[in-house]
């Protein structure tokens, strides 16, 4: 009996950044992610609970030999999510840090704040509850 394959999860998010120090800053010190490893002028590897952050330089993941070229241009979005019972912590947080929030939105199901990371990216935080999705 042949069963149709499927996806379990999304694994890697590849974000890119044109400073590898100021993100890795923010986001270990901002959003208290886990350095992996890193390789300078390349890129970053974040632990980000189940699933990891990989920030790259465009320049250098464009002239890849190992893997397929790849690299990003423009603001990207992606979102991490949070206990509903932690939101206002994290707000609190951000704001200690000088992190704007520029949006925040009630989804009903979940709450999100959205701000900018150090290469403009959109970061979102969201609550759980949003998305179909299990742990």
């Amino acid at each position: 009996m042949n069963s149709k394959p499927s996806v379990k999860k999304v694994v890697e998010t590849g974000v890119y950044v044109a400073d590898l120090d100021a993100a890795r800053e923010f986001y270990t010190k901002v959003l208290g992610l886990e350095l992996f490893s890193e390789q300078a002028n390349r890129h970053v590897f974040l632990k980000a609970g189940k699933s990891m952050l990989l920030l790259f330089r465009p320049e250098a993941t464009l002239q890849e030999k190992r893997l397929p070229p790849h690299g990003a241009e423009g603001v990207q979005h992606f979102a991490f999510e949070v206990d509903p019972g932690d939101y206002e912590s994290w707000k609190t947080r951000l704001a200690e840090n000088h992190v704007l929030i520029e949006k925040e939105v009630d989804w009903g199901r979940s709450r999100s704040v959205y701000f900018r990371d150090p290469a403009n990216n959109v970061v979102e935080l969201i609550t759980s509850g949003n998305w179909p999705v299990e742990d």
